[in-house]
């Protein structure tokens, strides 16, 4: 089952690695050996083909017509080189004229000295929002230290939440609003994004599985200016509704129940269908990580949500944004290969089907 401790840049470098998937019955897969794009900082040019990247989700500026892209800054690590003053963990950038040559990497963020998350611990599935002439960063920090709950044969419920900071640029300074989660404090939550629903702003996000059983997707009102939240959330659906989803996996000797819920984007369709693009692990194993849509019956968030009849995408695949390229394409970004330091950004061309959302072929990014 996926653990995101996973997520920092580890393993052997420079060798030819076949992975085998978790199924004894699948094909070897060969990951990438090009030298990831964090390792070598100080380079002033990457090709889109070394961004080792997880949970992408690129932010096409419409300030500066530049393409953003961002990822966690895991300090201390082997492969992570850029230059950290202060020796915490954070968000580095990536940006792009074109798409194909990124410059970057760039701190642009470092956890605060006085967190109430643990700065030694990167935040998970960093994005930027462009909203009301301000930049938005969404973040999702851990303290493993601070337990909420301890069930009986099943992984220790942590503190985890989604933050919101604010920045003037793409590139920050970011600063929190305050020093807490927006997300509930007594959820385990994770990858938060920015929806406009009629005027009104939420945040979408998921319930860890950890805590859940099944995972979770769920929405919270925010503030007009995103410092906060209205209300309680409410429920959107469970990664459970979906039948290819994975139901167990293997803790302290025993099977457990255990559904991911990860990387909710929304979508509205030329039509006014509203989709939400969302991730999980594949019963099928031999497909791993995989990456669906469900759909709301009424192009609300507070719709009936069903999902699709069979997945957009799998193979190690998932954790991915739609975006529209300045000459109007319909895009999305995702990952592929869990496994770091093999983990590399994929691009694909979409097309917006009114009801559906359909995938033509990959255009940049390692295969």
């Amino acid at each position: 089952m996926k653990s995101k401790a996973c997520y920092g840049k580890l393993g052997a470098w420079g060798l030819m690695l076949v992975w085998q998937l978790a199924s004894a019955h699948s094909e070897p897969v060969v990951l990438p050996v090009n030298i990831p794009a964090s390792s070598v900082p100080e380079r002033n040019i990457h090709h889109v083909d070394t961004l080792n990247i997880h949970d992408p989700a690129i932010l096409a500026d419409p300030v500066s017509k530049k393409y953003y892209v961002y990822d966690s800054f895991h300090y201390g690590h082997p492969q992570e080189n850029l230059d950290a003053p202060n020796k915490r963990a954070g968000v580095e950038a990536y940006w792009s004229d074109d798409l194909i040559s990124w410059h970057g990497p760039k701190l642009i963020y470092d956890i605060e000295p006085d967190s109430w998350a643990q700065s030694e611990h990167a935040p998970w599935a960093p994005e930027v929002a462009y909203y009301q002439d301000k930049y938005y960063l969404f973040l999702t920090f851990h303290h493993y230290h601070n337990i909420l709950e301890v069930q009986d044969g099943r992984p220790p419920m942590v503190t985890r939440g989604s933050q919101i900071l604010v920045g003037d640029s793409p590139l920050g300074p970011f600063k929190r609003f305050s020093n807490q989660s927006h997300t509930p404090a007594n959820e385990m939550a994770l990858d938060g994004t920015l929806w406009i629903e009629d005027g009104q702003p939420w945040m979408i996000y998921c319930q860890e599985w950890i805590q859940t059983g099944a995972g979770l997707f769920k929405a919270i009102r925010l503030t007009s200016d995103l410092s906060g939240t209205i209300g309680q959330p409410i429920t959107l659906f469970s990664a459970a509704d979906a039948d290819w989803t994975a139901r167990t996996t293997r803790f302290d000797g025993k099977d457990i129940e255990a559904v991911v819920s990860d990387g909710p984007w929304p979508y509205m369709s030329k039509t006014g269908q509203l989709m939400l693009l969302w991730s999980s692990w594949n019963k099928d194993k031999s497909k791993a990580y995989t990456t669906s849509i469900a759909f709301s019956d009424n192009g609300k968030l507070s719709g009936n949500w069903t999902q699709r009849n069979e997945p957009l995408i799998s193979g190690d695949r998932g954790h991915g944004n739609i975006f529209t390229t300045f000459d109007g394409q319909l895009m999305m970004a995702l990952h592929r290969y869990f496994k770091q330091p093999h983990t590399r950004l994929q691009i694909f061309k979409m097309e917006d089907m009114g009801n559906d959302l359909q995938m033509s072929k990959q255009v940049l990014g390692h295969p």
